[in-house]
Formats: structure tokens, C-alpha cells, sequence
């Protein structure tokens, strides 16, 4: 009887946590699901806060997001940005694990104090540092340049701790094998450490592509030439009180906005889950 109340009380605390996750996943899904229902409806049709089950006029949002490539600068936007992400992406992977590969399998002076120094880096807000990287990427004359735009974030202290934690789970024997084969520093780190690391630099590639996709303040004060205005600094400006783009207009440019990091998640989710768990594990 004990087993069988065990097994009940078991089934009904399963269906509260699926009940909670599906409320959860709900109430994050209805704003786009709501977004969605308003590109894909007949140009004129009222907005309502009630989205139906399934968009009215699939050809009437494929024509709002045909006129706003034609209209504006957003394709040119879309170029920037992909460009900007994958600049960003390619640095803070090769300069965050060269850094993890020494700080974590080598023993040199100063090691712990500059480390802390990267954790203390983590407790910094970024607004805090805005001033002083303007003021040194001005003196350089990297304003309105793609330096400008990228090479301040390619040093990531979230970055570089990530891969220390998962670095440091990797043995020494392994390290040691690959010197008494005759491998040098570099072959240590490009054929023995990279491979292991697969998964914490997809995950750490996904989240940068995110947290560069949606960087809206960077671009903002370091670029003001329109030709090297981002999405978000167009979004900005579709958003903006003082712009008089129809509520249908606005949702399709945050719409577009919002396709390139989810078709990047969908793409790597596997590896993006197995390795924030595997961070949490190993840390």
C-alpha cells in the first residue's frame, strides 16, 4: 500500500513539474507567437493581444518583409552584423582558449593573482568600462571602422573562465603523453586540448553570437555612420516614438531581428545543453 501511495504521490509531482514547465515555456513563447500572428496578417487588420492559433496571411508577411529590405537599410544591417558576430566569435574562441590553455595546464609567476584579476574582471559592470574603451578605441581612430566595433570584445573574462573549468578537468597525463611523443607547445593545444574542449567552445561560440547579436549600446557609440549601423541600431530605430512605421512594420523588423540567434540555437542546442551542464559539473 506504503508503494503504491510512493508511486501516486510520484505521478502527481511529475505532472505539477510538467505543468509548471509547460506555464514557464507558455508565457515566454506568447510574445512571439503574438509578434508572429501580427507580420503574418492582413496589412490594415487590427492588432489584438488575442493571437490566433495560426497566422491569417502568410504572403501578406512575406510582402511586409520584402518591402522592408527594399525600403531600408536592413539587409546592408543583416551583412554588418553577421560580420560583426562571426569576427567576434572567431576572436574571443582563440583568445580565450590560448589563455585558458596556459592559465589552466602550466605553472608560471603570477598565475593566481592574474586570474583573479580575471575573476575580478567578471564583477566589473560593463557600463563602467564604456568610457574608457571609447576614449582609447578614439585615439587609435577605429571609430565608424570595424576595429572598432570588434576588438574590445574579443577579450572575455566569462569566456576565458569557462574554458579554465573545463580545461583543468583534462588529465596531465594526457599533456605529458603528447610532450614525450615529441608534440610542441602548439600541437599540445591545437591537436589534444581543442578536441576535448568541443563542446565548451560551441556553447561559448552560441552565447557570443547572442550577446553580439543583440549588442545594441557598442554599436551605437562607436559607429554612426549608417553604414555600419547594426540590426539593433535599425530595430532602435523602427522602436524609436519619433519614427511613423505602422505597429505591423515594427514587429516584422524586431521579427527579423530575432531569426538568426534562434536558428543558431536550434542548430547547436544539443551541445550548448551538454555543455552548460558539463561547466556545472566540472567547475
Amino acid at each position: 500500500m506504503s508503494t503504491m501511495r510512493k508511486q501516486r504521490r510520484l505521478t502527481v509531482w511529475t505532472a505539477l513539474k510538467w505543468a509548471l514547465a509547460l506555464a514557464i515555456a507558455l508565457v515566454a513563447v506568447f510574445p512571439i507567437w503574438w509578434m508572429i500572428n501580427v507580420v503574418f496578417a492582413q496589412a490594415g487588420e487590427p492588432v489584438s493581444l488575442n493571437p490566433r492559433l495560426w497566422p491569417t496571411s502568410l504572403g501578406a508577411g512575406i510582402d511586409k518583409i520584402a518591402t522592408i529590405f527594399a525600403e531600408t537599410g536592413y539587409l546592408r544591417a543583416y551583412g554588418i552584423s553577421i560580420l560583426y558576430a562571426l569576427l567576434t566569435i572567431a576572436g574571443v574562441l582563440l583568445v580565450g582558449s590560448l589563455a585558458a590553455f596556459e592559465f589552466s595546464l602550466f605553472e608560471f609567476p603570477g598565475r593566481k593573482i592574474l586570474f583573479g584579476v580575471v575573476l575580478l574582471a567578471l564583477m566589473v559592470p560593463t557600463a563602467v568600462t564604456i568610457i574608457p574603451t571609447y576614449v582609447l578605441v578614439s585615439r587609435l581612430g577605429w571609430l565608424n571602422t570595424m576595429e572598432g566595433l570588434v576588438v574590445p570584445g574579443l577579450a572575455s573574462a566569462f569566456g576565458l573562465f569557462m574554458l579554465v573549468q573545463f580545461m583543468r578537468a583534462i588529465p596531465k597525463d594526457m599533456i605529458e603523453a603528447a610532450r614525450l611523443d615529441g608534440a610542441g607547445h602548439f600541437q599540445i593545444y591545437w591537436h589534444v586540448v581543442l578536441p576535448l574542449c568541443r563542446n565548451a567552445l560551441v556553447t561559448l561560440a552560441i552565447l557570443t553570437f547572442i550577446q553580439t547579436w543583440g549588442n545594441y549600446m557598442w554599436p551605437l557609440i562607436v559607429g554612426t555612420r549608417e553604414e555600419l549601423y547594426t540590426v539593433g541600431q535599425v530595430v532602435g530605430q523602427f522602436n524609436s516614438p519619433l519614427s511613423h512605421h505602422t505597429v505591423d512594420t515594427v514587429m516584422t523588423a524586431n521579427l527579423l531581428a530575432a531569426v538568426p540567434p534562434l536558428i543558431f540555437f536550434l542548430i547547436f542546442q544539443r551541445q550548448i545543453v551538454q555543455g552548460i551542464a558539463m561547466s556545472g559539473s566540472k567547475g
